[in-house]
């Protein structure tokens, strides 16, 4: 009866490859949600990795065989899946940052409700941008490809041979600028439509005193947000398709890009 001397040489590039998956629960989209139990993401961590393992290089970095010298190697690989489910994860965030900024305006911000995904409390026009951004994110393809960067990265960069210097930081940088320009974009009807609204507010006031505008100007301002919002709603699904796919070609060119420590 053979022993299981054979298994345990697969023992540690195999808890590389769980540590390179587990950093895609980090902050990928929907994989991240605190509504999975975390024992759930564990899981599927570990069936994720023995199902990738046996078509993937096995070679991987030198390193001395204790608890110090592995834990770097861990963090490293478990930075490979952080970077790439936070490039994925940008065009989801940035729409949500655009219906915080219209719910503001629109004087919505004291009406929030809890996204279990960020375990945050969330305007309801962020919230409902939110989940549009994520049905676009999953109809454009967005959660596939971004499990197919993620495998692509092991034909690039060996278990464990992470170089610090391929942390895309440019590349973090890059997206923030777009997708603040991304969240205007998506704002800016409502909040054009609120400032107009605002602006004939002043005038009234300043013609009728009589009025309390302050008692309507609310409730028109949340009307007219609101109808400018939905007015706009393909406009800000196309939008937001177009920066995915956008974002996931940068994470493609970063994954082909990568480069192993000592190269």
């Amino acid at each position: 009866m053979r022993g299981i001397e054979p298994l345990l040489v697969h023992v540690v590039p195999f808890t590389f490859v769980v540590s390179r998956m587990t950093g895609l629960f980090v902050f990928a989209p929907m994989l991240s949600s605190i509504s999975i139990p975390m024992r759930v993401k564990v899981l599927l961590s570990v069936i994720m990795a023995a199902a990738v393992y046996p078509a993937i290089p096995t070679q991987f970095a030198s390193a001395p065989f204790d608890l110090v010298g592995l834990a770097p190697v861990l963090v490293s690989e478990l930075l490979i899946g952080v970077c790439v489910g936070v490039i994925a994860s940008v065009p989801v965030m940035m729409i949500q940052m655009g219906g915080h900024v219209t719910g503001f305006q629109m004087g919505l911000s004291m009406a929030t409700v809890y996204n279990p995904d960020f375990n945050t409390n969330s305007d309801v026009v962020g919230e409902m941008l939110f989940y549009l951004g994520f049905a676009v994110f999953l109809a454009v393809g967005g959660l596939e490809a971004t499990y197919a960067a993620l495998l692509a990265t092991f034909e690039q960069v060996p278990v464990g041979a992470m170089a610090r210097s391929s942390v895309p930081l440019d590349t973090y940088v890059g997206l923030a600028n777009s997708g603040f320009e991304m969240a205007l974009r998506v704002s800016g009807p409502a909040m054009a439509m609120v400032f107009l609204v605002m602006v004939a507010m002043g005038f009234v006031t300043k013609t009728m005193p009589q009025i309390n505008v302050m008692s309507i100007g609310f409730a028109i301002k949340i009307v007219v947000g609101l109808i400018a919002t939905a007015i706009s709603m393909q406009v800000i699904a196309n939008i937001t398709a177009d920066e995915t796919m956008r974002v996931l070609t940068i994470l493609n060119d970063w994954v082909r890009g990568l480069l192993p420590r000592g190269l």
